[in-house]
This record gives C-alpha cells, sequence and structure tokens, in this order.
C-alpha cells in the first residue's frame, strides 16, 4: 500500500472528537468583533456575480398546506438553480415566493455556538447533528479590493493581530472578517475538514457559504480547509490533530497541498484530490518551474488533465463551476468537455441549466485573452440542438457574439460568428396561445388557478410536452385584473395570458384589458338534469319559451356588463385626466424653479461683477515706468543679439557684460538727446542699422583689449612652463 493510501484510510477511520462539555462563548466571541447581518461593500461593483441576467428556474410553486410552506426547489428536486449554486428569487422565478432554495437570503443556518478550544483560540461547534452538503453559516465580513486588501494585511501586522479573516471571494474581491462579520469567522483549519466553503450566485453577488462535508455530529467542532497561503500570510502551526496534518499553515514553504483544487471543480473537471496529491507527489519539480508563487492552483497539474465528454451527471457541476469559475486554465477545460459532448439529450440538458446565459458570459470575460477558447465556444453554440429562438433570444447570447463578428481581427472568429447568426437567424420564436379556459369542459372549477392545484404539483420539473394546458406558474398580485403567469416548455420561458379574454403577450402587461360582454354559459354534459320550471298555470314552459327567457337574461346581462365597461372606462379617463394634470402642474413647478434658480444666478453673477468692479477701482494705479527703463528694456531686446557672433571667442559671461555695457552707453546717448520722449514700440530699421554699426566698433575695441591681455597671459605661461621644465631637466 502506497502512502497516500495509507494516508487516506487514516483519515477515513479517525473519529472526531466532541466538545460536548465545553463551555458556550458566544456571548464573548462576540465582543471581540462588531457583528454583521449582511456583507458591506466598498463598491457597487466589487463582488459582483458578472450575471447580467437573473437566473431563472423551471420550477413551479409546491404548496404544503400544513407546513404552510412552499417546498419548491427543495434538496431532492432538480431545480436547474439550486444544482448550479444559484439562489431563487422571488422576484424573478417562477417557482413561487420564498421557496426552499433562499437559505442565504432567509438566514438558515445551523445551530451552532462558539467554544474556547485548547491551542486554537475560539471555535464553532455543532448543538445539533448536521446532515451532509447542509447550509451551516455564510462568511460576511467587508468586500474590499486587492489594493484595500494588501494595505489591511501590512495594517494588521502592523497591530500586531494574531489571527487573519480574509477570504478570497475574487481575483480581485476579499471578504475581510477581521474587524467585521458574523459568527462563521471562529471556523479553524483542518487538514481533514467536515465543512467546505462554496460560492454562490445571490442576487447579483457572489456570496461564500460552509457547507457540511459530511455527517457532523452533535457537539463536533465544524472546520475547514483554510488554505491562507493563497494570501501570503505568515507562517503559523496547525493544531488541528488529525492524521494527515501537514503540520504548518501558510507563508512562502507552503505545501502544494493547499493549492488543491476546491471539491466543486475537481468533480466538474472529473478529478479526485486522490489522483491531485499522486500527481504532485510525481511531478513536484513542476510547480517551480511552470508557475509563480502568486498562483492559487496547481497550474501544471490541471493543464495536465485528460478530460472526457460529459455524461448525463457532470452536467449540473460542469455549468455550476464554469458560472463561478474565473481562471482561465479551469475554464479552458470546462470548455473542452462541453466541446467533446456530442450527445444531443445531453446538450439539451446543458442548454436548460443556464447554457446560452453561462457561455455567454464565459465569452465576456475571455474574448480578449484566448481566441482558441472563444472559438470552441462558437462551435459549440453551433452544434447545440435549435428548434425555436427563444432561449438564444432571452440568454441575449446574440449581442455578445454580434460583438465578435465586428470587432475581432481574427478571421476563423469572423467566419464562425458570421455562420451561426446566420443560423440563428433563420429561427422563429415560438408564441404559445393558451387555450381559453372559459371554453373547457369544468375549466371554471376554481381549484385550477387556487392553492390546491398548486399544492398536487411537484418541486422536480415534470414532463410539460404532455399537456397542452398553460402551465400556471403563480398568481402575481401586482399583475391587472384577470391576467395570469405560465411556463412554456418549448420555449423555457413565462408568458402572461388572459384567460377569459383568449389573449397571450411574453411582455408583462401594465393595464387592464376592457372586457365586452360575456357569451352564454356553455353547458355542462356531466351536471344531473334540471327541474322543468313551471308557470303560474303550472304548466312547462317549452324550448323556445326557455330560449326566449334566457336569451332575455343574457341581453340583460350584456347591457348591465356593458354599462359597467363603460364606467370603467369614464373612471379610467378620470385617472388619465388627473394624472396629466398633476403632470403638467408638475413640469409648470420645475420650470418656475428652473427659472427662480436662473434669476438668482443672475443676480449673484450681477453682484459678483459689481464687486469686481469696485475693487478694481479701489486699487491705485500703478506708478509710471520711468523713460530711461523703458529705453533700456527696448535696446536689451536688440544688442544680445548683435552680440551672439562674438561668444565663441569670448565667453557666455563677457558676451553678457559687454552687452550691458553697451546698453548702458546707449540709453545714456538717447537720454542726453530726447530725455523726455518715450522710446517707439518698435525701432525701425535706419535705428536698428546706426546700432548694430555702434556695436560692431563697441566690440572691435573690446577684442583688440581681450585679445592683448590674453596674448600676454599666454606668453607667460609659455614661459613659466619653460623654466618648470629646465629645471626638471637639470634635476
Amino acid at each position: 500500500m502506497s502512502d497516500m493510501e495509507e494516508l487516506e484510510v487514516k483519515t477515513k477511520q479517525h473519529t472526531p472528537q466532541l466538545f460536548l462539555e465545553s463551555e458556550d462563548k458566544t456571548d464573548e466571541a462576540r465582543g471581540t468583533f462588531s457583528e454583521l447581518q449582511e456583507c458591506t461593500y466598498s463598491s457597487k461593483i466589487i463582488g459582483s456575480s458578472g450575471q447580467h441576467e437573473h437566473m431563472t428556474c423551471d420550477c413551479y410553486e409546491n404548496w404544503n398546506s400544513e407546513t404552510q410552506q412552499n417546498m419548491a426547489c427543495g434538496e431532492d428536486s432538480d431545480c436547474i438553480n439550486r444544482v448550479t449554486s444559484v439562489e431563487c428569487s422571488n422576484k424573478f422565478c417562477t417557482c413561487g415566493n420564498d421557496c426552499q432554495n433562499q437559505r442565504f437570503q432567509k438566514k438558515q443556518y445551523a445551530n451552532v455556538t462558539v467554544i474556547q478550544t485548547e491551542l486554537k483560540g475560539y471555535g464553532l461547534r455543532a448543538n445539533e447533528n448536521i446532515s451532509e452538503s447542509s447550509f451551516i453559516y455564510e462568511y460576511i465580513g467587508e468586500v474590499i479590493d486587492e489594493e484595500s486588501f494588501r494595505k489591511r494585511m501590512v495594517d494588521y501586522d502592523t497591530m500586531k493581530l494574531k489571527h487573519f479573516y480574509f477570504m478570497m471571494l475574487k481575483k480581485d474581491s476579499f471578504i475581510d472578517a477581521t474587524m467585521k462579520g458574523s459568527l462563521a469567522r471562529f471556523c479553524n483549519h483542518s487538514c481533514n475538514p467536515n465543512a467546505y466553503v462554496d460560492k454562490w450566485v445571490v442576487g447579483d453577488k457572489l456570496r461564500m457559504g460552509i457547507f457540511s462535508k459530511r455527517n457532523i455530529q452533535k457537539g463536533e467542532e465544524i472546520t475547514f480547509d483554510y488554505n491562507v497561503d493563497r494570501y501570503g500570510a505568515q507562517s503559523q502551526p496547525c493544531y488541528c490533530g488529525e492524521p494527515n496534518c501537514i503540520k504548518w499553515m501558510g507563508g512562502k514553504t507552503q505545501t502544494d497541498a493547499a493549492l488543491l483544487l476546491p471539491d466543486g471543480i475537481s468533480e466538474a473537471l472529473g478529478v479526485t484530490h486522490k489522483q491531485e496529491r499522486q500527481w504532485l507527489k510525481e511531478n513536484k519539480h513542476l510547480r517551480s518551474k511552470q508557475q509563480s508563487d502568486e498562483s492559487i492552483i496547481n497550474e501544471a497539474f490541471v493543464k495536465s488533465i485528460e478530460v472526457s465528454a460529459l455524461t448525463e451527471g457532470d452536467v449540473s457541476k460542469v455549468m455550476g463551476a464554469l458560472m463561478r469559475v474565473q481562471d482561465l486554465n479551469i475554464t479552458q477545460k470546462l470548455i473542452q468537455r462541453i466541446y467533446l459532448t456530442n450527445d444531443d439529450n445531453i446538450n439539451s440538458s446543458i442548454i436548460r441549466v443556464h447554457g446560452y446565459k453561462t457561455l455567454s458570459q464565459t465569452i465576456k470575460a475571455f474574448k480578449d485573452e484566448d481566441n482558441e477558447l472563444i472559438s470552441k465556444i462558437l462551435i459549440i453554440l453551433a452544434k447545440w440542438p435549435k428548434v425555436t429562438r427563444n432561449k438564444i433570444s432571452s440568454s441575449q447570447i446574440e449581442d455578445v457574439v454580434k460583438d465578435i463578428n465586428a470587432n475581432s481581427n481574427d478571421d476563423n472568429l469572423k467566419k464562425l460568428s458570421s455562420d451561426l447568426l446566420a443560423e440563428w437567424g433563420k429561427l422563429q420564436m415560438a408564441y404559445r396561445i393558451p387555450k381559453n379556459v372559459g371554453n373547457d369542459k369544468g375549466s371554471n372549477s376554481p381549484a385550477l388557478y387556487g392553492r390546491n392545484a398548486r399544492s398536487r404539483s411537484r418541486s422536480r420539473s415534470p414532463d410539460r410536452g404532455k399537456s397542452s394546458e398553460p402551465q400556471h406558474v403563480e398568481t402575481d398580485e401586482t399583475l391587472p385584473d384577470g391576467w395570469q403567469t405560465a411556463f412554456d416548455p418549448n420555449t423555457q420561458t413565462n408568458y402572461y395570458y388572459h384567460a377569459e379574454l383568449g389573449l397571450s403577450k411574453w411582455e408583462r402587461p401594465t393595464k387592464e384589458v376592457p372586457k365586452g360582454p360575456k357569451g352564454p354559459k356553455p353547458i355542462l354534459y356531466n351536471e344531473p338534469a334540471k327541474r322543468p320550471i313551471l308557470g303560474s298555470n303550472g304548466r312547462n314552459y317549452n324550448e323556445e319559451e326557455l330560449a326566449r327567457r334566457e336569451e332575455e337574461r343574457l341581453k340583460k346581462e350584456k347591457e348591465e356588463q356593458f354599462r359597467e365597461i363603460q364606467q370603467k372606462e369614464r373612471l379610467l379617463q378620470e385617472l388619465i385626466l388627473q394624472s396629466q394634470k398633476e403632470l403638467e402642474e408638475k413640469k409648470s413647478l420645475e420650470e418656475k424653479t428652473k427659472l427662480e434658480k436662473l434669476e438668482k444666478e443672475k443676480e449673484r453673477q450681477a453682484l459678483k461683477r459689481k464687486k469686481l468692479k469696485k475693487s478694481k477701482s479701489s486699487i491705485p494705479p500703478a506708478p509710471p515706468v520711468p523713460i530711461e527703463t523703458q529705453w533700456t528694456k527696448t535696446f536689451a531686446k536688440h544688442v544680445p543679439n548683435f552680440l551672439k557672433k562674438y561668444e565663441a571667442e569670448i565667453g557666455r559671461d563677457n558676451i553678457k557684460g559687454c552687452a550691458k555695457e553697451l546698453v548702458k552707453t546707449l540709453v545714456a546717448k538717447e537720454m542726453k538727446k530726447h530725455s523726455d520722449t518715450k522710446p517707439p514700440k518698435e525701432l525701425d530699421n535706419a535705428k536698428l542699422k546706426k546700432i548694430k554699426e555702434y556695436s560692431k566698433m563697441f566690440m572691435e575695441k573690446f577684442l583688440i583689449k581681450y585679445r592683448s591681455k590674453h596674448d600676454k597671459k599666454r606668453n607667460h605661461d609659455e614661459e613659466n612652463g619653460g623654466t618648470k621644465r629646465v629645471k626638471a631637466d637639470v634635476e
């Protein structure tokens, strides 16, 4: 038996420790942090599920009159939301309000208490037996981005905090339960845990839940695998006491066990942790060569997996994983499994569990990273069974494919997307009009749409193809009078119908349809025969008389109904007029407010200008610039340009000195001639020529002196140099 197999046997045979006698420390533990009922988010987009459309299941209400509960979407149902880790929503799903797949929203937590452990600080204990795959608690905290996460890691380390409570939600989103969270923060790490964490889509957010991995006994401590090295934590000793304990958690000397694939992902890829550990044992050298320390999975192992086509039992696992995974390597393998699947029945099952929406989301996430992946997805979409375009339309995947066709530079992607769009373009939308309920035998029975009919239904999605009746979903109180919601099995979507008038539509109705007079009530042949109607003389009325009386009764009934319709129309018109009046008043008020604001702004601007003008007038005028200074500025604009050519010989400092002296001389001459005359804005060419000639004369004189002085200095230096050389030779 190998070491790995021995470890597996020991793990299975290990008897869990029970803490039945440990004191309840829940109240004490609550004093160490601020308890939150829901996660808080640092921004609106942080922690988003990335799904722009709501995932709806195809279950329908299953009312239990004894417990007064809606049992739809329960643990034993095949609810497509539940099997893909998506919670149902009262607002969007067709399964009725408060179904069994709302555990996060209803906070259906297990009965647990906090206890004090010997070496691990606080821990979380089960107060009752918990069955396998049960929801235990939501991991709640502050959801922050990666930059804030890195900063808090440093801050908490500086604060000398012994325990960190971070959990990765997405690559760029982390839950921090250090200061604010729920009791789930007290779940300790174990190398052989009895629970696991799993991401669920709840509304438009991803949320993290703790679920039982196996049956948990009353008094047992609830634990899960932290995998803390994903967050660069300091190395810490592990005190779980399990036979397979790796002794240390985190740090740079991390073990490959911390990078094991999550349970849901490994199942979706068709591998086990035992296979992964065996591969790591045989290929340990590949990890350091083929991936960085920042990796959160064993990338080389994932790339080495030989995947196979899906079976019916794999569909929900693969689609659930694909909806939540963000790693490109894992996504490639999951898509490859779908790509290899050619069974039409299995492909139909994939479509049912949000297939189009999930692939649409995958394309958006990786369209700029892997053209081969996008190519495979387009091929998958092309081979999926297609009857109508309803699913395609509702998932909005057509727009995503159009975007690829319009913006991709890859010729293969352009051709695949173009062919797919052409194929989809041939499909028709399926519109199903329900039968007029009033014309069906026995259809006036209130049980058809009442609570009793729903209580006979099952949460598990039935074979709806056998019935031609509209599948009633739920009576929505917000719908106008007479309208009902039903499910169409051909398109897998809901539609709205008016049973009495025989109308149906895909769009949600917003107002009541005026009803015309009802026709004659249909004869129900299964009713018992009625007694003959007797006249005042005691004889029976003949059929003609009965028909005439019935006609008069129906006529009166129609007239009464018509009057009611007219009354309703009058009320409707009054409401419309009232609404229009209120709208006009509102617009008038808005215009008035706007004009008032404009007037106030004008007054404010006028006052501002007045103050500015006043402040300007109060400033004393600047003293006049002396004429001598004006001449100096005028000559200073031109003289340096005339002297530039001498800079190479005499240097910049001498040029500046000469220019300054020359300007001073020229100003003195001008002041001597015209002491009260301002210089012109621009000097004429004749004046500039004179200045140039004078500058040339000035520089010639300066150069004579400069060269004479430098010649003497050069001769002196040469003489001294000669003397030094002679002395050196003598020595």
